[in-house]
């Protein structure tokens, strides 16, 4: 999640300029990155190469090629190694079938105490590492962890971690690739959430929220966006596909969510409770070439399931 996001941060190429800047200055090996985990990969997301270009930006790499995971299981401790071919944690590694030595230190990059990646400095020859060295790149780790917590929640909505209003309110920006595909946009609305807050208070109301969230995606196409705008209103996104009908798609993955929450079981107390959902549709850039028009447009026919005691309503003109 947070290496798709990095591309919508709107800092984080600045600060990770600066941060280069500073290490080159200082650390005198070759290679400086930012990478980002998945379960078995890390991404480089930015790098910077004095001379030979070890490590580029955009590289992906697992994780027993490269020497960022020792970050990620020393506790999110700094690792220091001047010496890879010496050091008895680096010396039978694999990383060594593809150099004859090196050097390596690392500093994780976290969120909310999970670790997310690193910043690390790296060269091909040995290097004596100083404390001031560790303390810097400990330090500047840190500035980017904040930069990117900062910059989630720009982004993201913190009960649920979805998207939020504006992301979708700057979609187009952030998406300026995807401006010439044809994209449909479902406005979902709990029916009668206020009674789970009334009768039962906030805390259910959360966990209905969160737990609705979580069906949403898993009912949705991988390439969508879903996002929470307010309250109980929650915004998908479908993007177009050569290999199908736009419209058809569309039908099939809202009559897919509507059915999934109506089958979501909602456990308070000793009770079973049910959700239901009315929805309304648009589509770009048959009913607009703005979000905000799409949303005007897709509320109002949201509202209309609701009157006509419709789960969907397609807006039309």
């Amino acid at each position: 999640m947070i290496f798709h996001d990095i591309n919508y941060y709107k800092n984080f190429d600045s600060i990770a300029k600066e941060v280069f800047k500073l290490l080159a200055h200082t650390i005198k090996v070759n290679t400086f990155v930012i990478t980002v985990f998945d379960q078995s990969q890390s991404f480089i997301v930015k790098s910077f190469n004095r001379n030979a270009n070890l490590i580029n930006s955009g590289d992906t790499l697992t994780f027993n090629q490269i020497l960022c995971n020792m970050v990620n299981e020393n506790n999110m401790e700094l690792v220091v190694i001047d010496n890879i071919r010496d050091n008895p944690l680096t010396r039978d590694h694999p990383i060594l079938t593809m150099l004859d030595n090196g050097c390596y230190m690392g500093a994780p990059i976290t969120n909310e105490e999970e670790i997310i990646g690193t910043l690390c400095a790296f060269d091909i020859k040995p290097y004596d590492f100083k404390g001031y060295d560790e303390v810097l790149l400990k330090s500047l780790a840190s500035l980017i962890s904040q930069t990117v917590i900062i910059e989630n929640g720009i982004i993201r909505d913190s009960l649920t971690g979805l998207y939020n209003r504006n992301f979708i309110y700057n979609y187009f920006e952030y998406n300026k690739e995807e401006f010439q595909k044809d994209m449909s946009l479902l406005y979902i609305d709990l029916d009668n959430f206020k009674y789970f807050n009334d009768a039962f208070g906030h805390d259910i109301g959360d966990i209905v929220i969160k737990r609705t969230a979580e069906c949403l995606l898993e009912s949705v196409p991988e390439d969508s966006y879903v996002a929470r705008i307010g309250g109980d209103e929650f915004i998908i996104l479908l993007q177009s596909s050569s290999s199908e009908d736009l419209i058809l798609s569309t039908k099939q993955t809202a009559d897919n969510i509507l059915e999934q929450l109506s089958n979501m079981p909602i456990q308070i107390g000793d009770k079973e409770h049910k959700v239901s959902a009315s929805m309304g549709v648009s589509f770009y850039p048959e009913h607009g070439n703005e979000m905000i028009t799409l949303l005007k447009r897709a509320d109002h026919s949201m509202y209309a399931a609701k009157e006509e005691k419709k789960r969907i309503h397609y807006y039309h003109s």
